[in-house]
């Protein structure tokens, strides 16, 4: 019989395949990285063939580090990064670069789009507030703009449904959880919004074929195993999107259970048991879990914008501040340690890559708010840290708003590797949060679904039960709420001043016309 599984998570920056046990013990593994490029100020594109390419590799090096028999996989299960919009001509090779979900250039498409079908009826349809994260404003951008590649796309499909026809799937198949972020999908009815469609002049035969998550959808070829290290045969599996499929790995699957994810971008999830409609901001999407729904908050730039403060100071330049060790992140932990909740009067807006939930505003950008010659970087990487949670905590105030709340939260992504930021985090939701033996949700939940799919579990609750396990509870402070109530207020103040005022609109501008100067 099999012992393991695999879980390949085609992530925003790159690739990671995990192996776990039956137990949910992750045997080996490893990560590569294919990262993006920015052609213009609010693009985001990354190379299709460069993200397949480092995707088998991480999987063949997982396998070489693991040492095992790859015939004892029971199953390979996958998860991607959502929201992307891949371009394939007839022969399935790519007609340009991938639209990151992050690209923001379709803000014109948005504006002509709410005049097809009004913002209200939009969200009410599918589930989204109207904004350029998905997939059909870039297709109506490419359309627009560059008409001899919009002709020769033969498919509009997303990221799993790319890597998996790359590693053997028979067709582009596009898991349920993820129809939505096309953007005409009816998220009540579970199928294509045909009218919209007919108002756009596009077909539903042009995008990837909706399947349930946990379907087998093909083998492993020889070819691919060569370049992979899976045996011959090893079923492949759909999975989900990212955050579908971290949801499982933190077990979930209940409705009123909640999560907190914070990797490259941050997501704040509640299950529920039929989609709740009326949150404005927050995006509706079907549950992996047959029968539920997840409404779920964005940040487009959550535990990214660390990292783009540790690359903005890199470690040398804070040698004069203390004797840090570690690496970089554990030093950007000793550092903000010493600054009390507040950062001392330093606020700031985690907007990098523009605002998504609850405000999917295009034009707002981050900002420190408060700086003066009192603070240094570790009031910075701690307001960092606080100002990315802060943006969650507005997420959970609209489900508070509308008498929804969680007891609890299970917190997963890169971020949960910092005891300060979990400890911020219990401190500014007011809630107690749960970290998993599993940090790496994503892959588990990814690696559950082909046990689902392809066996040895029988149903999702079983596959949770079976490999999904607590790890430690951290309590809020009470002695930090009052303070970080008084920073969610001038958080929410700061931005709606910035918005409010225009300035945000008018920062945007001239972004656009630095990046494209008059000749």
């Amino acid at each position: 019989m099999s012992q393991y599984l695999a879980g390949v998570d085609v992530g925003t920056n790159g690739a990671r395949c995990l192996i776990f046990d039956l137990a949910g013990r992750p045997v080996a593994g490893h990560y590569c990285e294919y990262g993006a490029s920015y052609p213009q100020p609010g693009w985001v594109e990354q190379d299709a063939n460069l993200l397949i390419a480092r995707t088998r590799e991480a999987c063949r090096q997982a396998i070489g580090r693991w040492g095992g028999d790859p015939r004892q996989i029971a199953a390979v299960g996958f998860s991607a990064q959502r929201s992307v919009t891949c371009l394939v001509d007839a022969g399935g090779s790519p007609v340009r670069p991938l639209f990151s979900w992050q690209d923001a250039r379709t803000g014109e498409q948005v504006e002509r789009l709410r005049q097809v079908i009004s913002a209200d009826e939009y969200y009410a349809q599918n589930g989204l507030p109207l904004g350029t994260t998905w997939i059909i404003t870039k297709l109506l951008w490419m359309r627009e703009h560059e008409p001899e590649l919009f002709e020769r796309t033969a498919r509009v499909v997303q990221n799993q449904d790319l890597v998996l026809r790359a590693f053997g799937a028979d067709d582009y198949y596009t898991d349920r959880c993820c129809a939505v972020f096309y953007g005409v999908w009816d998220i009540h009815r579970a199928t294509w919004n045909q009218p919209l469609l007919d108002r756009l002049g596009l077909c539903s035969e042009l995008f990837g074929r909706p399947t349930a998550p946990g379907t087998q959808v093909g083998t492993i070829g020889r070819s691919v195993a060569e370049q992979t290290g899976f045996a011959p045969g090893t079923p492949l599996c759909l999975g989900a999107g990212d955050q579908n499929c971290s949801v499982l790995g933190m077990g979930a699957v209940q409705p009123g259970l909640a999560t907190v994810t914070l990797g490259t971008a941050g997501l704040a999830i509640l299950a529920t048991a039929r989609p709740v409609n009326g949150f404005g901001g927050m995006m509706i999407t079907h549950h992996a879990a047959p029968g539920m729904w997840q409404v779920e908050g964005l940040s487009n730039a959550a535990a990214a914008s660390l990292r783009w403060f540790r690359d903005l100071f890199p470690p040398g330049c804070w040698q004069r501040e203390g004797p840090e060790v570690g690496d970089a992140y554990q030093q950007l932990d000793q550092l903000a340690s010493r600054v009390p909740p507040g950062g001392r009067g330093l606020l700031f807006l985690p907007y990098l890559a523009t605002a998504a939930s609850p405000h999917w505003n295009a034009d707002a950008r981050a900002a420190f708010v408060g700086l003066s010659f009192a603070h240094g970087r570790a009031e910075m990487a701690r307001a960092v840290m606080e100002g990315v949670a802060l943006e969650i905590r507005d997420m959970l105030q609209q489900w508070r708003d509308a008498g929804l709340d969680a007891d609890s939260f299970r917190i997963g992504g890169g971020a949960t590797r910092s005891k300060l930021w979990n400890q911020i985090q219990a401190d500014i939701y007011g809630r107690p949060v749960e970290t998993l033996k599993v940090s790496e949700s994503t892959g588990l939940g990814a690696a559950l679904m082909g046990g689902v799919g392809a066996g040895p579990f029988g149903s999702i609750q079983e596959a949770v039960e079976a490999l999904v396990h607590v790890d430690q509870r951290i309590d809020p402070r009470t002695d930090h709420r009052a303070r970080y109530e008084d920073l969610y207020h001038a958080y929410t103040q700061v931005y709606r001043g910035l918005d409010t005022s225009g300035a945000f609109a008018g920062l945007a501008r001239i972004q656009a016309a630095a990046a494209n100067p008059p000749q």
